[in-house]
């Protein structure tokens, strides 16, 4: 069954054919032919199809792994990032410098995050600070450490009750002040 023939005329005007030869039935195809080849061209349209959507399904397959991935690494990100606010560590102190004061032994102070800031201690004297930093927490409990013990010991015993005595003797073990 042949195309019919659907001619337009050109810039020139001349009659030409809009179907290339190409694509035209000749008139002398059996039908059973062109009834095979509609066949043969749906198969291949179908076939088309079929691959298009396996390979749009393999993205979104991917896709969504990448998601619950990205996913999974936010969450333990998260994870990490509130354990590392909520570990305690352990701060050794081996120095006062600048400060003119000797460290008799070196001790250990105790560094943990509470309530958006960072609390050091030194349990042994009773003594805490805090600072937006786990440096600045220590920088400023070195800084009460040498305050008390000044005023911890420019006082008599008998001025002091059981406390501030027992701190003084504990803060005694570990800070001279230098001569």
């Amino acid at each position: 069954m042949p195309r019919p023939n659907h001619h337009f005329l050109n810039f020139m005007g001349k009659s030409e054919t809009i179907w290339p030869r190409e694509f035209e039935c000749p008139a002398n195809l059996p039908e059973e032919l062109i009834s095979q080849a509609s066949v043969e061209s749906t198969q291949k349209v179908q076939a088309l199809f079929l691959a298009a959507f396996q390979e749009l399904s393999a993205k979104w397959e991917a896709s969504a792994r990448l998601d619950a991935l990205y996913r999974q690494v936010l969450l333990l990100s998260n994870r990490c990032d509130m354990l590392e606010h909520l570990k305690t560590i352990s701060v050794p102190i081996e120095t006062f410098a600048p400060e003119p004061y000797n460290l008799i032994k070196p001790f250990h102070v105790v560094v943990r995050f509470e309530q958006d800031q960072y609390i050091a201690s030194f349990y042994d004297a009773n003594l805490s600070d805090s600072g937006d930093t786990q440096e600045e927490a220590v920088s400023n409990l070195k800084d009460i450490l040498l305050s008390t013990y000044d005023i911890l010991t420019g006082m008599s015993e008998d001025e002091l009750g059981p406390g501030p005595l027992q701190q003084r003797k504990v803060l005694e073990e570990f800070v001279r002040k230098e001569s």
